[in-house]
Order: structure tokens, then C-alpha cells, then sequence
């Protein structure tokens, strides 16, 4: 079973304020170029935050969309990593320089 809901990811554009703005849970997301391209998989623990973080890098750039899914309360950060690896190996998108899961480990709740 998935930590993921089955169906299409939600979208947004941050330029144009269009869709829903991503929450600040965890999940997965997706940079699309204006092309419609998939440019880059990652994984967070705050989709908000992360988001904001690649348009002032510059990875989302003007046109470009987010699409995200929020990971369900049985996720872990390893977990997550696991789905970006492989959705990263079926997707190749072409600014993700690995096979993903490089983020830092996850502090164990005591």
C-alpha cells in the first residue's frame, strides 16, 4: 500500500497563483518547465517551503508548475526517499543529477 493516494498529483503555479497552493505537510513534488516537462522529483517534509526555496534558486522558473502529493501520517522520510528513487528511475527527469534520496536523515523522535 502506498503513503500516497492513488490518482493525478494536485497542481499549482506559483507566477500566476493558479490551483492549490501546497500545504506545509510532507509529501512528494514534481517541477514542470513552461514546455509541460518534467524537470525534477523531490521529496520534503514541508511542500510550502520547498517550493518557495526552488523559485529563489531558480530551479521553478517563470511558467514553470509544481505538482505535489501529501504523504499520508504513516510516512517516514525514508519512505519518502524510497518513492522519490523510484519515481526518479521511471520518470528521468532531467534536472535530478541522481537516483534521489540524498536529503538529510530524519531526526528520530525520542
Amino acid at each position: 500500500m502506498s503513503i500516497y493516494k492513488p490518482g493525478r498529483p494536485s497542481k499549482f503555479n506559483p507566477f500566476t497563483g493558479k490551483g492549490n497552493k501546497p500545504p506545509s505537510s510532507p509529501g512528494e513534488y514534481r517541477i514542470r518547465d513552461k514546455g509541460g516537462n518534467l524537470s525534477y522529483i523531490g521529496e520534503t517534509c514541508d511542500l510550502l517551503r520547498r517550493t518557495s526555496e526552488h523559485i529563489r534558486s531558480g530551479k521553478l522558473s517563470s511558467g514553470g508548475t509544481v505538482e505535489y502529493k501529501v504523504a499520508d501520517g504513516r510516512s517516514s522520510s525514508a519512505t519518502r526517499r524510497e518513492h522519490e528513487r523510484m519515481k526518479i528511475l521511471q520518470h528521468n527527469p532531467f534536472l535530478n543529477r541522481s537516483s534521489g534520496g540524498e536529503g538529510r536523515i530524519a531526526k528520530k523522535k525520542k
